[in-house]
């Protein structure tokens, strides 16, 4: 079984562009308003909270949680999994865990990292499970996945920045500013969690061996 070439891993990025726009600037901007204020990650589960924001519940699974699932999960189609120093090895392909708790996912076979920073373990376990059937990067099943992962990313950092925004106006006493941020946040959080929604959705169906609608 051949590896998708670079052509393939260029069609994928260029896709993504569209979709998601350039993330590097939005990227940059976060892990420099998460160095003020700590390397956080964003509750987007149902309901208003306050300042004080707990972590994500349920969007950004414990790693060994998710990891020691896998092997019971895989399609019989591909290779059983394995943990290695950097996250799990499953068939071809590595899904490797980031010191700033995303996921990368590598071609074992040529070492290139074929996507990076996913937010979600579970868009890393699906594309590794549609790589392994043998499925280019910019097929309907990757692009499905990729497609609605970029939407919950977006609203994901979305709320990361209005978060912060929030808690810079309330330094200032800002209570104008501090209402804004928090309705703005309130929104990207309720759009971020859907999406999750349908992450998990499609994680399940792969997971499971169920058709994809």
């Amino acid at each position: 079984m051949t590896g998708p070439n670079r052509a393939d891993v260029g069609a994928m990025a260029n896709l993504l562009k569209a979709l998601n726009g350039d993330k590097s600037g939005l990227k940059a901007q976060t892990e420099a308003q998460q160095s003020q204020g700590g390397n956080e990650i964003v509750d987007v589960s149902p309901g208003v909270k306050t300042a004080d924001i707990k972590a994500m519940e349920n969007i950004m699974r414990n790693f060994q949680s998710a990891t020691s699932n896998v092997a019971q999960k895989v399609a019989t189609t591909i290779n059983e999994s394995k943990k290695t120093e950097k996250g799990v090895q499953v068939g071809f392909y590595s899904v490797e865990k980031t010191p700033e708790t995303s996921f990368n996912i590598v071609d074992s076979r040529t070492n290139d990292t074929l996507f990076e920073d996913l937010r979600a373990y579970e868009t890393a376990y699906v594309i590794v499970h549609h790589l392994n059937e043998g499925k280019k990067i910019n097929s309907q099943e990757i692009t499905k996945v990729i497609s609605t992962n970029a939407v919950f990313e977006k609203f994901y950092f979305d709320a990361l920045q209005h978060k912060n925004t929030y808690k810079q106006a309330k330094k200032r006493g800002d209570l104008g500013k501090m209402d804004i941020a928090e309705a703005r946040f309130s929104r990207a959080k309720a759009e971020a969690w859907n999406a999750k929604k349908q992450v998990n959705e499609i994680y399940e169906a792969v997971s499971n061996q169920k058709p994809l609608i």
